[in-house]
């Protein structure tokens, strides 16, 4: 029998690159890693039972649990199995890309509600980050701790692929896009990611076409798509307005093999 896929978020976090043409932040995952071993990836990962939030209460600053799950089902995915599912996508993606990239979503109430966390509030965070990651201290009261509250309204719902039915691990991935966070610094976390770099999609498959990096299957047709957008702003507008359907695709010679044919897109 088919190993039952797990929920999971990934975040494609993005910003114009000196060229002008848009960056993504991209991690490699430990080589030891169980799953995508050494892998450039976005960052992400599995839904963990502290991501169940009460929604439109702190520390999550702006998303109830029907907004969450009317964003994850308005563009034409299926829907989560239940409503408050939809929310734990959400705070997982935050999480995630907190724990694998240093980015954390979230506004500063002693701040006026800023995205622009205090330099002080940076500095206790990545202190804290190792804690969160090893699952000693939860997200939530972390962030409530330091007069925060998470934002994962700000989150741009992108795609949705689910891992074939013959892979021994199987995920369930709601794809993200984010525009980069003003005053943090990515940065991988040297345990789950050993590297992590700003790169354009173009420059990052040529790398893996000439062999000289590892990607899954699912990055590699992201990473097409990405490349071809002239801005960061472009690509985001198309992020929020595109129609959303959920690829159970299986990998073949010639790429996926969609079931009916046509784009992924």
């Amino acid at each position: 029998m088919p190993a039952i896929p797990r929920p999971a978020s990934t975040v494609i976090v993005v910003r114009d690159g000196q060229d002008g043409r848009p960056e993504t932040f991209m991690v490699r995952r430990n080589p030891n890693s169980r799953f995508a071993a050494d892998a450039f990836v976005f960052p992400g990962g599995a839904v963990q039972d502290d991501d169940h939030l009460a929604g439109g209460v702190p520390p999550c600053s702006n998303l109830t649990i029907p907004d969450a799950h009317r964003r994850l089902t308005e563009r034409g995915s299926d829907a989560p199995s239940e409503p408050g599912l939809s929310l734990a996508l959400h705070i997982a993606a935050v999480r995630e890309l907190f724990e694998e990239a240093g980015i954390l979503l979230a506004h500063d109430t002693a701040r006026g509600g800023s995205a622009d966390l205090a330099p002080e509030i940076c500095a206790r965070l990545t202190g804290l980050r190792p804690e969160i990651q090893e699952g000693r201290r939860a997200l939530a009261s972390t962030v409530e701790e330091l007069g925060l509250e998470l934002a994962p309204e700000e989150l741009i719902y992108f795609s949705h692929w689910i891992t074939p039915e013959a892979s021994p691990r199987r995920f369930d991935t709601r794809f993200f896009m984010l525009e980069d966070r003003p005053g943090q610094v990515a940065s991988h976390c040297g345990v789950e990611t050993v590297d992590g770099v700003w790169v354009t999609p173009a420059a990052m498959l040529a790398r893996f076409e000439r062999d000289e990096i590892t990607l899954v299957s699912v990055t590699v047709d992201h990473l097409r798509l990405l490349q071809n957008f002239g801005s960061a702003s472009e690509l985001l507008g198309f992020a929020r307005s595109k129609p959303i359907r959920t690829v159970r695709a299986q990998r073949n010679r010639e790429g996926w093999d969609l079931g009916g044919g046509g784009s992924p897109w």
